[in-house]
């Protein structure tokens, strides 16, 4: 490739550093905490008992190792492709076409899903339960994301991150609420739901009593947990975007890794305490995926405000998680063209530093699933858009997790092999006594996945599906893209480019051989 190529290819594809170190972090927040939070969460709640702790702590784990391993790529060998640039990089273009346009197969098919459920929460908090204002709301919806991801990079930076500040700060709300209904401060349990709790300290008594102790953790059996992790995984997915939006940030290399570790605390936190705050305060067989569960426990207590309060957040949560997907696709799709995997005119930016083309691109595909949707909701088509939706998800966001952390460990094995110590050389490293988290992330992974091919789908709907059948139709979004890599390569239709920025350096470059 040649220096002109370079400096051309820099000039008209680089990408705007619009977005400030603390919206790095609330943009990875942004783009977890979305509708399946609060409504697949309340399902998974009922169907794993207090199972579903140990299924969140458990990922939460495989977000921690994800996240140290993208970090030491970003800061060590930052790129703009997003995770692509890694994949193509480390594990070769074959495969860096799947798990690309894996992904932005994903983000398509989730994004209108979630102006779906925008529309189902304005119907709730409107009483217009008409088909004019179903399909009037989630159009508006996805037109609302359309604009703001025309915008400026700087303009989506700030709308994002104010609405993932407000889904923080009604889980906080939730979490100090829940505390103290727990010890006894104030609440009233309304005995026709919760039956026989009394006022004060509530202790385990609830969700922890009456049985043993393995009846008590899986009430329905240790098999469904296993089959549910997929879901559990759809709800974390998202942490990824902070990768995306790190290549935009003013100061990537101490933003980025103060971000991943916040983010992957942060997660932890916002999930795991209100959770473990609902099995002591609610009966598990009560949860459901019709409303959100933490609005369930308001209203049980006599909270009938933040019920309502909580109602609204799926509003704030489904549009906000739907507005970073929609983002973090683009990118990606920007990362495969620019990487030569796409073509060549998604690469293209306008003068604001926004790559256009891409999202014009993507937002066709989000239309036509949308329209799709709406119909088959109208219609009677399809029962279960959204729980398939969420299935698929969980396999093509999974995909591009494992990819990020086989590329960090392909990058390490090629340091070794030109004569680095990876722990005296890099920086934002994963410690040694880290290094197998990343390893236990991508193997649960895999095994996720293989359960999501044999094991028996049920969606956050309620309704048992065919896994094989949610398994072939994302397989075919990986391996279709793969053969028509490989057809045209074999026709010469192929651009040969690997277009770095002016301030990105090969791994050759940045790290050359020193023991030859």
């Amino acid at each position: 490739m040649s220096e002109e190529k370079n400096v051309v290819a820099s000039e008209s594809t680089e990408l705007k550093r619009g977005i400030k170190g603390w919206q790095v972090a609330f943009i990875g927040l942004g783009g977890v905490i979305g509708s399946c939070y609060f409504l697949g969460v309340g399902w998974c709640i009922q169907v794993m008992g207090p199972a579903v702790f140990l299924a969140f702590a458990i990922v939460g784990l495989i977000v921690f190792g994800l996240m140290i391993a993208y970090a030491e790529l970003l800061v060590n060998l930052p790129r703009k492709g997003s995770f692509v640039a890694y994949t193509n990089e480390f594990l070769g273009p074959t495969m860096s076409v799947g798990m690309g346009w894996s992904f932005w197969f994903n983000w398509v098919c989730y994004c209108p899903s979630e102006a779906i459920a925008v529309s189902y929460v304005l119907q709730e908090l409107t009483g217009n339960n008409s088909p004019v204002a179903y399909v009037a709301f989630a159009l508006g919806a996805l037109a609302a994301l359309t604009i703001i991801n025309l915008c400026a990079v700087d303009i989506f930076a700030k709308i994002e991150s104010g609405l993932a500040i407000t889904k923080v700060i009604v889980i906080i709300i939730f979490v100090l609420v829940g505390f103290g209904i727990w010890v006894g401060i104030w609440g009233t349990p309304d005995s026709a739901v919760l039956g026989a709790v009394e006022d004060g300290f509530k202790g385990f008594g609830i969700n922890f009593s009456g049985d043993s102790a393995y009846n008590i953790m899986f009430p329905n059996g240790f098999a469904i947990c296993l089959v549910l992790m997929v879901v559990v995984l759809v709800t974390f997915q998202g942490t990824e975007i902070v990768g995306l939006a790190a290549a935009e940030s003013q100061n990537p290399e101490e933003s980025v890794p103060r971000a991943c570790r916040s983010v992957t605390y942060r997660i932890v936190g916002l999930y795991l305490v209100p959770i473990l705050l609902v099995l002591l305060l609610f009966p598990t067989a009560l949860a459901t995926d019709a409303t959100p569960v933490f609005s369930d426990v308001m209203k049980a207590y006599g909270f009938d405000t933040l019920a309502i309060v909580f109602l609204a957040i799926v509003f704030v949560a489904a549009f906000s998680c739907a507005n970073t997907g929609f983002y973090g696709t683009v990118r990606c799709l920007y990362g495969l063209s620019v990487e030569g995997l796409a073509p060549k005119f998604l690469s293209k930016v306008n003068k604001n530093g926004n790559p256009k083309n891409a999202v014009l691109f993507t937002l066709l595909f989000m239309w036509i699933v949308l329209v799709l949707g709406l119909i088959s909701e109208l219609t009677g088509m399809f029962a279960s858009l959204y729980g398939t939706l969420l299935s698929l998800s969980g396999f093509t966001g999974t995909l591009a997790w494992v990819g990020i952390i086989a590329s960090q460990k392909r990058f390490r094995s090629k340091l070794k092999a030109n004569g680095y110590d990876p722990d005296k050389v890099l920086k934002a490293r994963v410690k040694p006594g880290m290094s197998w988290i990343p390893w236990f992330a991508m193997i649960a992974q895999l095994i996720c996945l293989i359960m999501l091919a044999f094991g028996d789908i049920i969606d956050p709907e309620g309704n048992a599906g065919g896994g094989i059948v949610i398994f072939s139709v994302a397989c075919a979004a990986v391996i279709l893209p793969m053969i028509g890599y490989k057809i045209a390569k074999s026709q010469g239709k192929l651009r040969d480019v690997n277009t770095l920025g002016h301030d990105e350096k090969t791994f050759d470059e940045a790290f050359p051989p020193i023991n030859k």
